[in-house]
């Protein structure tokens, strides 16, 4: 990758990223105060690889995270109505869910869509993030995180080996 090449795919990953913050913004979404768990979503896809074909999985197991997320909150706060400290009640939940979350998703379904489990800790994190509030902007907010990382990934196709855009070279 040359570096003419990194600085026009730089070029279009903020350009992107502009356009996307400022569509985000004037959504409706942009109440709940949760762009900023596009960037959570964003690094695990790219760091993961950002195979096209892996899309649906990332996604969809965003998703699956935040429905852990709250699983792990109710319990939490479950044991803390029951007189447990908040710290203990933690600390627990989080040892016991975290071995059944990732035996599920390691030994039940691995050939699935279910199947990433750092998309689903990033679901988790952004779950905790709002103690449970706002889980369907949290929800749509990490696939459309996950779905910006796909479309700059996708970009490096419109650039030729030696950084040049594709669409601007002479015939």
């Amino acid at each position: 990758m040359t570096n003419r090449f990194k600085l026009n795919w730089c070029i279009f990953i903020g350009l992107a990223t502009g356009l996307y913050a400022g569509l985000y913004l004037i959504s409706p979404l942009a109440e709940a105060g949760v762009i900023y768990v596009t960037f959570v979503a964003l690094p695990i896809f790219f760091l993961a690889g950002a195979k096209r074909e892996e899309y649906p999985n990332f996604a969809i197991s965003n998703i699956t995270g935040v429905l852990w997320g709250m699983g792990y909150i109710f319990l939490i706060n479950w044991m803390i109505a029951q007189g447990v400290n908040d710290v203990l009640s933690t600390a627990l939940v989080c040892v016991v869910i975290t071995i059944i979350c990732c035996a599920f998703h390691m030994i039940v379904t691995p050939n699935t869509v279910f199947n990433k489990l750092p998309a689903m800790f990033g679901g988790i994190s952004a779950a905790f993030s709002t103690w449970g509030e706002h889980m369907i902007p949290l929800m749509i907010t990490l696939v459309f995180g996950t779905t910006l990382a796909l479309i700059m990934t996708e970009a490096t196709k419109l650039l030729t080996p030696e950084g040049h855009w594709k669409f601007l070279k002479k015939s």
